[in-house]
């Protein structure tokens, strides 16, 4: 039996479901599938609860086992393998391949009616390291405030330990900035965020999972990261719309208030 398998960080299901056929045969299948989740966001596996093929999918929630094996030190096809064997499912029966030009369609129970406003995300999983300085969010958010459209800013608080018991992930609180053009979304669910990104004018925001779905979904991006950030200065896969015409970059001490209300104003 085909399985699918989505691990790790909102931002790297977000990828799958773009990159991966996993999505696409999920969407089509008319019988049951086992689909294992395994992400440190828990809010990740409601793409698949609010699927409207949701009927057929056989869903394991196996957040805590990828936090265990990664602090074990297996990393990629290992945790792959062994989150697999723990489940039952053949690691062999993964569904593999490219999506081949599928655009991924999610399924929300609390939509937002809204297009062409501008998506404002100022914190991301990894908080101790890639959410943006409360300066940098001040800046920010008074360029926002001038903008003539919608902003909506988007936070989810969720308790994510480090492999050394540090909490690296707890409160995102963003209610101080709320009011005028500026509306704070606390409890959005995941896939009515993707739509979100799906509606918008623009993403402006840090280095986390909505800045990938922007990017697949061809916005422009404004995004912002701390310095000698090693997704950038050595590009990975995660910066892989760095250098489109519709992306300003920018480390935190070089994030300019006038040159991002004119990026704002080309899109």
């Amino acid at each position: 039996m085909s399985a699918a398998l989505f691990a790790a960080g909102l931002g790297d299901v977000i990828r799958v479901c773009y990159q991966n056929a996993g999505y696409r045969v999920l969407s089509e299948t008319t019988q049951p599938v086992p689909v294992i989740m395994a992400s440190h966001n828990p809010f990740s596996i409601e793409i698949f609860r609010h699927h409207r093929n949701a009927k057929n999918f056989i869903l394991y929630d196996l957040a805590h086992k990828y936090v265990e094996f990664f602090n074990a030190g297996l990393r990629a096809a290992d945790i792959s393998r062994a989150l697999c064997a723990f489940a039952g499912v053949d690691y062999a029966q993964l569904i593999r391949g490219p999506a081949n030009g599928h655009v991924p369609v999610f399924d929300a129970p609390d939509d937002v009616a809204s297009e062409g406003h501008i998506v404002f995300q100022p914190f991301a999983g990894h908080a101790s390291h890639r959410s943006l300085p409360p300066e940098l969010i001040e800046k920010t958010v008074k360029v926002l405030r001038r903008l003539p459209c919608q902003v909506f800013v988007v936070t989810r608080s969720y308790f994510r330990p480090g492999g050394n018991g540090k909490t690296i992930h707890a409160v995102e609180d963003a209610r101080s900035v709320e009011g005028g053009n500026i509306t704070v979304l606390d409890s959005l669910t995941v896939p009515a965020t993707l739509n979100l990104i799906k509606n918008s004018r623009a993403y402006v925001g840090s280095w986390s999972s909505l800045q990938q779905a922007a990017w697949f979904e061809n916005k422009p991006v404004a995004v912002f990261y701390p310095e000698n950030h090693h997704d950038v200065t050595r590009p990975t896969d995660y910066a892989f719309g760095m250098n489109r015409d519709n992306t300003l970059g920018r480390e935190y001490s070089k994030v300019d208030a006038a040159e991002l209300a004119e990026f704002l104003q080309r899109w």
